[in-house]
């Protein structure tokens, strides 16, 4: 139900100021929005600045840390793995993908560490666990004569032994430039199989009783 606005009045001399509910229709002949004297022509809305940013200029906003550029949301874990057996292995690494590594992590890094993993040396670097909010360390290193990069001193420990790892566990991970650190996430666990001559129900499994002769 619609309220009319409260009508201005004079009471012994004394202004009464009115506050309207409600916004009033501009062509509403009943209601006042606005002074009507000395009317000055409608000025335009100038939404130039409504544009595409150039990419100087976001590379201008990155190396400063910030953004003035609004985005709907994304899905946040840029770096995505599948566990494997070498994953899970007693070599104690993780092997990330270089063009992911370089366009995720290193860009966001200054020219100092990232001259460090390219001369070969390991950066130590923060991981926050936002499945069980904790902080860990590992270092990030380059793997000599091939395009990827490794997570060491830690990995194994702290996220495939702590984190109960399989084969088929997905991880993600995304670099937050601004508390430099890691992020990293649980996204999904691998199917529970089955053992032989045994049933799956749900997640839990039985095998089956012979009966006695």
């Amino acid at each position: 139900m619609d309220m009319a606005p409260i009508s201005a009045a004079n009471t012994h001399g004394k202004n009464l100021v009115t506050l309207d509910l409600f916004p009033c229709e501009p062509h509403d002949p009943m209601v006042v929005c606005g002074p009507t004297g000395n009317k000055q022509p409608e000025e335009k809305t100038n939404l130039v600045w409504m544009r595409f940013m150039t990419d100087e200029e976001i590379k201008e906003e990155e190396r400063h840390n910030v953004s003035t550029n609004l985005t709907l949301y994304t899905d946040p874990w840029t770096i995505k793995k599948e566990m494997t057996k070498t994953s899970l292995g007693y070599l104690n690494r993780l092997f990330l993908n270089g063009s992911t590594v370089r366009s995720d992590i290193l860009r966001y890094l200054s020219i100092s560490d990232q001259r460090v993993l390219e001369d070969g040396f390991g950066l130590s670097l923060e991981v926050y666990d936002d499945d069980t909010s904790t902080m860990h360390n590992v270092v990030l290193m380059k793997w000599p004569d091939y395009p990827s990069y490794i997570l060491l001193n830690g990995s194994h420990k702290d996220f495939v032994v702590r984190r109960a790892l399989k084969a088929g566990d997905v991880v993600g991970m995304y670099w937050d430039p601004y508390g430099f650190k890691l992020h990293f996430c649980v996204l999904s666990r691998a199917p529970i199989r089955a053992s032989s001559g045994s049933v799956a129900i749900g997640s839990t499994s039985f095998a089956p009783r012979l009966a006695s002769p």
